[in-house]
């Protein structure tokens, strides 16, 4: 089997999947609300009141609507001076968003490569770790740009990770609880409060593109890895 490089792998078809997370609101059908049982406009508004501000990083937003439509809801109760909302995705697809719209910016590239630019109170990615090479290494970065009480929460299979010479499933559930990392089996979903610098110790070799669907019904990326010597 040869592995994809993260290079070879943002031409993938199965990266550029339109049929995921691209049209996703943020409250009510087909939404983050549905997917992760909260709204996140009413999430930025509990953070307002916390401290006087609030920002949300949505990575992997595909057309940017739920970011959109929470910007829309910002603005019409004039709290846009106390919010930043930021939306990344591999491809420019982005639906047009209104020009007063000053607190949200969108940007195209490769999430993997994403650092963070300043500390968030939410970082979401909606089934968009199905699709990235390097998954271990993104978590680790979100972690990092997370405020003290901010929230990371994003869809995870484990099934699309692979070590070499261990259980995945094991050695990550055992990981993420000793570092207060929660994940659900059943829904897929990993979530943590609070920034903190982790380190799984592995090796990232690369992808395979060609492992078809995951509990999603969608085509999916296995990434490999192997313990650090």
């Amino acid at each position: 089997m040869q592995l994809l490089s993260e290079q070879q792998l943002v031409w993938s078809p199965t990266v550029a999947n339109s049929r995921m997370n691209r049209g996703r609101n943020a409250s009510g059908v087909n939404s983050y609300e549905k997917e992760f049982k909260f709204r996140p406009e009413a999430f930025l508004e509990s953070k307002i009141k916390e401290h006087g501000k609030s920002s949300w990083l949505d990575l992997c937003c595909g057309e940017g609507i739920a970011l959109l439509q929470t910007a829309a809801h910002i603005y019409e109760n004039g709290l846009q001076d106390k919010v930043r909302l930021k939306g990344i995705d591999l491809l420019d697809l982005f639906k047009p968003g209104d020009s007063r719209y000053k607190f949200m910016d969108f940007e195209v590239m490769s999430v993997v490569d994403w650092v963070p630019d300043q500390q968030y109170d939410l970082i979401t990615c909606s089934h968009g770790l199905h699709y990235l090479g390097d998954k271990l290494k993104v978590i680790q970065t979100v972690l990092r740009g997370l405020n003290p009480q901010g929230l990371f929460i994003a869809n995870l299979d484990l099934a699309n990770i692979s070590i070499a010479g261990v259980s995945p499933d094991r050695f990550l559930k055992d990981f993420f609880k000793k570092c207060k990392i929660e994940y659900n089996s059943r829904t897929k979903i990993i979530k943590r409060v609070g920034a903190v610098n982790i380190s799984f110790n592995l090796e990232y070799k690369g992808a395979d593109d060609k492992v078809g669907p995951n509990y999603t019904g969608q085509d999916a990326v296995t990434s490999f890895y192997a313990m650090r010597k």
